[in-house]
């Protein structure tokens, strides 16, 4: 049986976490939380790794919790997970399944009444909705759910349709219905407290967790390959990440296009790169403007990165540099951090509190502040030595151990709150 103990954290009342026994009933049976399970579809997501850490801890910290994943019977599904546990499918009412419906109105119906109708015939005791799409009618259940970020709330620019403002408000009005909300970081909780008006007793920040394995040493010979994979140059800054606006990749090539060519800087920016008719507005064509910069020959584009390579790539960069101006946790730099790679990041909302001392920031606004400290770091091997060791030390403060442990602190308290009290304000 899992017990917080005196080392367990503060939750956000100032309280200790729970002992881990809140949820069993008087009979000593598991309680059960369903889990939203969308995610598993798409792993390589961080919505995807999150539910798949939570699940993979299940069975070590959860002695009086199992956790049962949900997936609707029209997502493609998912490979199993290492652990095996597999998810269990949730059909849709008949009246619906029958029909040709787009995509993103069936996410709606699964989230909004599949889900939480599937988790109520199972007798769950809580609800875990690990994305901003909870349902605003809960069947009764006890609800936690996750808002990793408030991205569509904060940058107008990011609802696209009408149709996007409207599912915006839904699950907006299903977060305030929660018993709980947890948030990636003091940023993303803050936001949450501002923007939906939930009261701040009711939001925890629990960070996510950075894999490990990213710091073990790659050899030389792997590392080799992966240059060559990749067409790599002998030395280069790297960016990894999105490409949508917030990420600033326009600031960062306009920074690299400034730099005096004798510098010798190379940039390289891995992903997936959007079609340049994707909705300009909101992720700029991002080739277009190293080609208008004329630097060609000084940014790369090698594509999409297997996740079996993101470790030697990392491993292989002179510095990692993540110029977004918004993040609710921002995985990427953690990453880096925990690779031994010397990051630079601007100082905006999650940014800071998760790099600490371990990596320079900027501010994106300032001209030609980014500028000068790629300059810096390209040639600062000193600096880049004094950054690989702070790296991984601040990284290995976020554990995805720790992340499962305090989620299921949360699930406890979640179902406490809804046991009924007796007149002095206990449960039974």
């Amino acid at each position: 049986m899992v017990d917080g103990g005196s080392n367990a954290p503060m939750n956000q009342t100032g309280r200790r976490a729970g002992s881990g026994e809140a949820s069993l009933d008087q009979a000593g049976r598991r309680g059960v939380v369903a889990l939203n399970g969308h995610f598993l579809a798409h792993p390589a997501t961080g919505s995807g790794q999150y539910v798949s850490h939570l699940i993979g801890a299940a069975e070590r910290l959860g002695a009086d919790l199992s956790l049962r994943p949900f997936i609707s019977d029209h997502t493609t599904r998912p490979q199993p997970p290492a652990f095996g546990t597999q998810p269990t499918v949730a059909p849709f009412p008949a009246a619906i399944a029958t029909r040709r419906l787009p995509n993103d109105l069936r996410k709606v119906i699964w989230e909004q009444l599949t889900f939480p109708l599937a988790a109520r015939r199972t007798k769950a005791d809580c609800l875990h909705v690990p994305y901003f799409g909870s349902p605003v009618i809960t069947q009764g259940i006890p609800t936690v759910v996750t808002i990793h970020d408030l991205i569509p709330l904060v940058m107008p620019a990011y609802v696209t349709t009408p149709l996007v403002a409207l599912y915006n408000r839904l699950v907006s009005a299903g977060a305030r219905a929660a018993t709980l909300v947890l948030a990636d970081s003091e940023a993303s909780r803050r936001d949450i407290v501002r923007l939906l008006g939930i009261a701040p007793e009711r939001v925890r920040t629990i960070y996510l967790g950075v894999d490990p394995h990213l710091g073990l040493p790659v050899s030389t010979q792997v590392r080799e390959a992966v240059r060559g994979k990749y067409r790599l140059p002998e030395r280069f800054l790297l960016y990894l990440g999105g490409f949508d606006v917030r990420k600033n990749l326009t600031g960062l090539v306009d920074a690299v296009a400034s730099l005096d060519p004798s510098t010798g800087v190379h940039l390289v920016i891995a992903g997936r790169v959007p079609h340049p008719g994707r909705r300009p507005n909101l992720f700029p064509d991002i080739r277009r403007k190293v080609i208008d910069a004329g630097l060609q020959g000084t940014v790369h584009f090698p594509g999409f990165i297997d996740e079996e390579d993101k470790a030697a790539l990392m491993q292989l960069a002179t510095a990692f540099v993540f110029p977004s101006t918004y993040e609710g946790f921002g995985l990427d730099p953690l990453e880096a951090l925990q690779a031994g790679t010397p990051v630079i990041c601007a100082n905006r909302t999650s940014l800071p509190e998760l790099m600490g001392e371990a990596a320079i920031m900027f501010d994106p606004d300032a001209p030609g502040e980014l500028a000068t400290i790629l300059g810096r770091i390209w040639r600062d091997e000193g600096l880049r030595n004094d950054l690989a060791i702070r790296g991984p030390r601040q990284a290995a403060r976020f554990t995805w151990e720790d992340c499962a442990r305090l989620t299921f602190d949360a699930y406890r308290a979640a179902i406490d709150a809804h046991k009924p009290r007796s007149v002095s304000g206990r449960a039974p």
